[in-house]
């Protein structure tokens, strides 16, 4: 419970069920928060609620693989954002592999006023029997916050910051956005083709086997060999954590990106759940890598500042607003925009094909100078380790050797490093790579 005043808590009273969730110090629009209250009300569904947050709270506790690193930060709280509208809850596996994202939407709140903000929030072990357990029938008065508010300013140096966020989920709550913006719609299930597919996949095993889906007469068959047509899907138990929602589930859409990550997107009364997987197991969001060329790309991150002051916090973010505001162009809005998700300040709706507006209650430049990969493109840059050797060829300083990086005028660098040999596909440039352009655009 580090972190906040009190614990959450599901009570029984005499009108009903009184749901209060403790929130962490926020970042809102009108600065720093102490325990804000982001919503108090009816959800419409409260049984599809307590599903969908046991769903992501069931993520956050589980491993799939890399069982040393979850061992150091299992357990960690859901990250929830208030969008005026809606609430979003998320979390990511032990391992990093699995990001999950519950939606409360707005025809599934019911009676109450959603605030405006992003924090963290209590989901204790006492709390998540309780909800378990939670009816159909049940009345319940949801509470995302305290009942006071303590109100400070970003100026105040003195406002202890009660979230920490590890590096891993920093860099993971920039890079799903990013991912999940190149996905293509692959599937759509409805009904009885949702628990066809929940009834193939396997059960047993951590991570889970490789099985194969494709698109069938009826919803996806799961094979254990790929066919034409057919979508990966390595260690497949990291898909169960959908099993709290399906009896829920009106519709799923299969996203995948050109690299084999994939989203599964279930459609509940008045909520959504998202599920988002990296293209191996053993791979953490962290590590994907994808956003680097935007954090190195200064035209990018000139965009994305003169955006911040119009970003707002809307449920959805509009290019055409923000194009008319900041009389940007619609490039320079699309290319800032990606800058933003790349150092964590936005996430990304497949459902909506949108962005979002989401503050980590962290600094937000954490995600841009703790990166492993940037930091040490940015010493090698810095201490004279890239040199030019000829047209479209530069040389990078390495551990006792020097790679070979080399690029024409509007193509992608290649490196001739043993990371960029084994890794580069689908993770994003390697650490000389990056160096290079860094020194190019110097």
């Amino acid at each position: 419970m580090s972190g906040y005043g009190a614990a959450s808590a599901l009570v029984d009273g005499p009108s009903g069920r009184r749901l209060g969730l403790e929130t962490a110090t926020a970042l809102t629009p009108t600065g720093l928060v102490e325990r804000p209250v982001f919503f108090t009300g009816f959800p419409a569904r409260p049984e599809v609620f307590a599903a969908g947050l046991l769903a992501v709270a069931d993520v956050a506790a589980t491993t799939y693989a890399d069982f040393g690193q979850a061992k150091r930060i299992a357990n960690l709280d859901p990250v929830v954002t208030a969008s005026g509208d809606r609430l979003r809850f998320e979390s990511f596996s032990g391992c990093n592999s699995v990001h999950a994202r519950l939606d409360l939407l707005p025809d599934g709140l019911g009676e109450g006023e959603v605030g405006f903000g992003t924090t963290n929030v209590d989901i204790n072990q006492p709390l998540r029997t309780a909800l378990a357990r939670m009816g159909g029938t049940a009345l319940l008065h949801l509470t995302v916050g305290p009942d006071e508010v303590r109100a400070s300013t970003p100026d105040d140096h003195h406002v202890q910051r009660k979230v920490a966020l590890p590096d891993r989920w920093v860099r993971g709550l920039a890079e799903v956005p990013y991912v999940s913006a190149a996905m293509t719609v692959r599937a759509e299930l409805t009904g009885a083709a949702i628990a066809r597919l929940a009834r193939d996949l396997p059960r047993a095993g951590s991570p889970g086997p490789t099985v194969h889906v494709v698109p069938a007469a009826g919803g996806l068959r799961v094979l254990p060999r790929a066919l034409p047509g057919s979508i990966e899907l390595p260690g497949a138990t990291r898909l169960r954590g959908m099993d709290r929602v399906l009896r829920f589930a009106t519709s799923l859409n299969l996203h995948a990106d050109p690299h084999g990550a994939t989203a599964w997107v279930f459609e509940l009364p008045g909520a959504r759940l998202t599920l988002v997987l990296t293209a191996h197991p053993f791979r953490g969001f962290s590590g994907e890598g994808g956003l680097l060329l935007r954090l190195v790309d200064r035209d990018s991150e000139t965009s994305g500042r003169a955006l911040l002051a119009d970003l707002g916090w809307d449920p959805v973010v509009d290019p055409d607003r923000l194009a008319t505001a900041s009389a940007l162009t619609d490039d320079e809005v699309a290319s800032g925009l990606t800058w933003l998700a790349a150092s964590g300040r936005l996430g990304h709706d497949l459902a909506e094909a949108a962005w979002f507006h989401r503050e980590l209650p962290v600094d937000a430049e954490q995600v841009i100078r703790r990166n492993p990969r940037l930091r040490h493109a940015q010493e090698l840059a810095a201490t004279h380790g890239v040199r030019p050797a000829g047209p479209g060829e530069w040389l990078v300083r390495g551990t006792g050797t020097e790679h070979t990086v080399r690029g024409a005028s509007g193509t992608a660098p290649t490196c001739t490093c043993p990371w960029a040999d084994s890794h580069a596909s689908g993770r994003g440039p390697c650490k000389h790579v990056l160096a290079v352009l860094l020194t190019a655009d110097s």
